[in-house]
């Protein structure tokens, strides 16, 4: 379980790109809390803090903006800029917030502030706050600490930030825990009989629920998503093998040589057979399906 804290990074040398200088998670803010961007010593650096709970304040633009729960903002150091606990709060201000510089940081930062405003309000489900929270596991709980991966997946954080809407739910960062499960294990053993029964118990769950989860989240099944996977493992392994159609199909969890050959058609208009002849209508060694 996340616990809060606040992670700090100090790299040997220089990188040419934007880099986490510090994050963090706090639940207790109050009177007394606030920053001067006039007056940091972090210069170069943009700081994105969103509220959990309670309310901030931030002056920026000749304004005072109120941050509630749900709603973030991105200030520049050095800048006209201050945000802290109001005088007149009543309950301590949670939040997290991520410290990140570079010359791309600061350009990105002013992308989203001319996109979103001073102030932008994400949904707890967003693609940024899940993202945010993927950084902070892998800070905090698996002491993640080279500067390029953490680059890596800050650069994925501010994109997302920078879509026009940027409450965006992925499927994968706003997915249920049991259907991540049970789809991970749908990918990694679809060669096997599965069961929707075996299926729901990979991820502690009855059958009648995940079904439930599937069919109210993603407008799906279980075994249409298994389904799927199944037609493009066979895919790749028609153009990449020069194994029988029969055995492409017991290799792919088929239990026989008409289910197979019925399956793949309804997702290709293909016969297995006309997929591997037709190179030059269909040269793709992967098809995605969804």
């Amino acid at each position: 379980m996340l616990q809060p804290g606040s992670f700090a990074f100090r790299p040997s040398e220089a990188q040419p790109y934007m880099t986490l200088d510090s994050l963090g998670w706090t639940t207790d803010a109050e009177a007394g809390y606030g920053n001067d961007c006039r007056v940091r010593g972090d210069k170069g650096h943009a700081i994105f803090q969103y509220t959990l709970n309670g309310e901030g304040r931030v002056d920026t633009g000749g304004q005072t903006w109120e941050v509630p729960a749900g709603c973030g903002f991105l200030v520049r150091v050095p800048s006209e800029q201050r945000y802290y606990y109001p005088p007149e709060g009543t309950q301590p201000w949670g939040f997290f917030w991520l410290n990140v510089c570079g010359e791309d940081a600061l350009r990105m930062c002013d992308r989203i502030v001319e996109k979103h405003g001073p102030i932008v309000r994400l949904s707890a489900e967003s693609q940024p706050i899940a993202l945010f929270w993927e950084i902070y596991q892998a800070v905090s709980v698996d002491r993640l600490s080279d500067p390029t991966e953490l680059s890596v997946q800050l650069y994925r954080w501010m994109l997302s930030l920078l879509r026009s809407d940027a409450n965006y739910v992925s499927k994968e960062t706003g997915m249920h825990p049991a259907i991540r499960q049970a789809k991970r294990y749908m990918r990694d053993h679809f060669a096997e009989p599965l069961t929707l029964e075996g299926i729901a118990a990979s991820c502690g769950v009855s059958r009648s629920y995940l079904c439930r989860l599937f069919q109210k989240k993603e407008n799906d099944s279980p075994l249409a998503y298994l389904q799927r996977r199944r037609v493009e493992a066979a895919v790749t392994m028609l153009r990449k093998t020069d194994d029988s159609i029969q055995s492409i199909g017991i290799r792919c969890g088929f239990d026989s040589p008409s289910y197979f050959g019925k399956i793949f058609r309804h997702y290709l208009q293909l016969t297995p057979g006309e997929y591997r002849r037709r190179t030059a209508e269909h040269p793709y060694d992967t098809v995605y399906l969804d």
